[in-house]
């Protein structure tokens, strides 16, 4: 796990990292990387760069500039990893529940309060991890969270892998391949030759036809409506 932590101060730098060093040592979780940077632009421009980090720990102010809004342009870069705030008050906690906060640890830290934080992140950047897949696009390696899928359709040795964000990702793979790949995450649904669809994502279902929840509507091929249907209100069921 790489933990990203962001905060002007060097000695808060070194106060997280050292409790994070000692929750690594009691947990038995030696796979733990820190990564400290201190300021906002230097850790976005490391993002943009490729880096991925699992966990991000955020002063609420970073110098000159707020925390809430460098969790915000996370969040715009699609990444979903938990964000912990460290502040010495709760009043930005509106803004930074807008970003999906999972918890805001008042200064001076405590560290009881503290490794509960770590272990509830941890829990959560590991299940983020588990839903992560690599693709090689025409972009290089991108990894997406397979629960933002819509559907994938295949042309010309090519699978064209619509987002829930309306972006669109094209793959040089085959429809098989694509599928085992995400066959490891429950709900997807190969239809026919051509289609993967995410279950999650169906409006509606008839005899003929699946409307999703972004108003596309795709053919069922003959004979795959009754094992479709099946498929579905199972994974509803669930």
């Amino acid at each position: 796990m790489r933990i990203a932590i962001c905060d002007d101060e060097t000695i808060i730098l070194d106060e997280v990292s050292s409790y994070i060093k000692k929750y690594s040592e009691q947990s038995g979780k030696s796979e733990i990387e820190v990564f400290p940077f201190n300021s906002v632009s230097s850790l976005l421009n490391n993002i943009d760069n490729g880096a991925l980090f699992d966990i991000f720990m955020l002063d609420v102010y970073i110098g000159d500039e707020m925390g809430t809004t460098l969790a915000r342009e996370i969040r715009a870069r699609e990444i979903e990893s938990p964000i912990i705030f460290l502040t010495t008050s709760v009043e930005h906690a509106p803004q930074g529940y807008e970003t999906g906060t999972l918890r805001y640890l008042i200064k001076p830290l405590e560290p009881e309060k503290f490794y509960e934080a770590m272990g509830a992140a941890l829990l959560q950047a590991e299940k983020i991890t588990k839903q992560l897949i690599r693709l090689k696009t025409e972009n290089g390696i991108e990894s997406i969270n397979a629960n933002n899928i819509m559907y994938s359709e295949a042309h010309d040795h090519y699978q064209y892998i619509k987002l829930d964000n309306g972006q669109t990702i094209k793959v040089r793979t085959t429809v098989s391949e694509l599928y085992a790949l995400l066959a490891k995450n429950d709900g997807f649904f190969r239809l026919g030759s051509a289609y993967i669809i995410n279950l999650r994502n169906i409006k509606n279902l008839t005899s003929s036809a699946i409307l999703l929840y972004d108003n596309t509507t795709i053919p069922i091929p003959r004979g795959k409506h009754a094992e479709l249907k099946k498929v579905f209100w199972n994974f509803q069921c669930e």
